[in-house]
């Protein structure tokens, strides 16, 4: 499962069988136009945002009969696009993982995340549901222009 823009990505690859590695992150760069002066108590929206939404999605994973699992010093950079800006990632295992969870992680993240940020900075934008990777990073770059 790969949802992948230069705002985002939400990456779950296989390590064996029965184990999957989660890798996501927001691309704080390309996100401060849309988040610059709209700080709560220093957090960056996109950060807090992300680390919000991963909570959510252990609890679909728990949910779903999967367990996630944390574990220190799993490399999710070769995920990442290649570019000089500054990004916030987080991983964890997931073990017995199908690929129906996937699907639903997958439907669920980029909007989901969205709808976190602007609720933290108090935007009143309509997010938009089950867009492309590339139609979302659209979507984004249309919105740092109006914001």
């Amino acid at each position: 499962m790969e949802y992948i823009n230069d705002f985002m990505y939400f990456v779950i690859k296989p390590i064996d069988e029965k184990k999957h590695l989660y890798c996501s992150g927001v691309n704080v760069t390309k996100f401060s136009p849309i988040t610059k002066g709209r700080h709560r108590l220093g957090q960056n929206p996109a950060v807090k945002g992300l680390q919000t939404l991963n909570n959510d999605i252990r609890a679909m994973i728990i949910e779903n009969r999967a367990t996630p699992e944390t574990i220190k010093n799993l490399l999710c950079q070769h995920i990442k696009p290649l570019m000089d800006d500054l990004w916030y990632t987080e991983s964890f295992l997931i073990h017995n993982y199908s690929r129906q969870l996937g699907e639903k992680i997958k439907n669920f993240a980029p909007a989901e995340l969205l709808r976190k940020m602007f609720k933290a900075m108090m935007i009143n934008e309509t997010v938009p549901e089950n867009l492309s990777a590339q139609n979302l990073q659209n979507y984004l770059h249309s919105l740092t222009k109006r914001l």
